[in-house]
């Protein structure tokens, strides 16, 4: 089994790629946290990226936040290379990330022990591209940056991300 996992997904994927049916991971503008390593000390590591302004945050019924990203700035921060009717599309049926997700030290990493490719866009605004490379070079993923490309490189590029994840089934066959 083949494994992509996008933003915070990235590091669902580095966790769950320990499974013995796994053979290989995809990034998708994606964490790939290291042992010990949760995303927000990962980040911080980095400028901070532009999205920060926008993010909103919620707290949970028993304790616990949520964030989301203000609709104001999401087509800047999170989509800009997509259409305005997408992003306010977008902006208004998003699905907040759990607080939980940011702060959670990560296990052991999948990537230590299985092929990686990574694609991310220049311009994400959402995980600084200082980050991308940096995780990516040091996991030895196979890295495709592609120029301009926001947050959502598979909806702005899907050929380039779709040529990744054929990359990767091709060489783990």
């Amino acid at each position: 089994m083949l494994l992509a996992g996008h933003s915070y997904g990235g590091s669902v994927i580095t966790a769950a790629g320990t499974a013995d049916n796994v053979v290989g991971l995809v990034y998708i503008s994606g964490f790939a946290p290291d042992e010990g390593e949760n995303l927000a000390d990962l980040q911080s590591r980095f400028p901070a990226p532009g999205a920060v302004p926008y993010f909103r945050q919620h707290p949970l019924p028993g304790g616990g936040n949520e964030f989301t990203l203000a609709p104001e700035g999401f087509h800047e921060s999170f989509c800009a290379d997509l259409p305005v009717g997408d992003a306010a599309f977008y902006a208004i049926s998003q699905r907040p990330l759990a607080g939980v997700a940011l702060t959670e030290a990560a296990p052991a990493p999948a990537w230590r022990s299985r092929p990686a490719w990574a694609v991310f866009g220049s311009a994400d605004r959402c995980i600084d591209p200082g980050v991308h490379r940096f995780s990516y070079q040091r996991m030895g993923a196979t890295v495709t940056e592609i120029d301009g490309a926001s947050h959502v490189v598979m909806i702005s590029h899907p050929k380039e991300v779709a040529q990744v994840v054929m990359t990767a089934v091709r060489t783990l066959r």
